[in-house]
């Protein structure tokens, strides 16, 4: 199940958008899929066609949590070719809600310009869980669990 599995990958998909300074302290890979509503009807069409249709439309995320921003990295392939950058500044947060399960922690930002949302499967890639947690702790205020 882990995407990546050498652990320098999310330090060095990182360090082209760290500012002079910035520390790195945690890192979670996670998707965002399709709506069920939408993937019901795709596996109608069949199992293969189906999963392939719903690969295609996943996004897929590496997220990291420096000393001064929260950074979204929306990549493509397994060498990390990031194709789209979102930041966010810890000292002015858009509204968003966080949580953590048995099996997958949540992230949804519901900025109007900048909205992101995904889900980080605790077996992402190694310490996926405990990294997500800690930045679900630092993004609410809420004590790691």
């Amino acid at each position: 199940m882990a995407r990546f599995r050498d652990p320098n990958i999310p330090a060095a998909a990182f360090t082209p958008y760290l500012e002079p300074g910035e520390q790195l302290k945690h890192w979670a890979y996670g998707v965002k899929q399709p709506s069920i509503l939408l993937m019901i009807p795709l596996f109608a069409l069949g199992i293969l066609p189906g999963a392939i249709a719903i690969a295609v439309m996943t996004k897929e995320y590496v997220v990291g949590l420096t000393d001064r921003r929260f950074i979204v990295l929306r990549f493509k392939g397994k060498k990390i070719e990031v194709k789209e950058v979102i930041d966010y500044p810890l000292n002015n947060l858009p509204p968003l809600q966080a949580s953590t399960g048995g099996i997958f922690s949540h992230i949804k930002i519901t900025d109007p310009a900048k909205p992101f949302a995904a889900k980080f499967h605790r077996l992402g890639m190694s310490g996926n869980r405990e990294h997500s947690m800690a930045i679900e702790a630092a993004l609410t205020g809420k004590p790691a669990a």
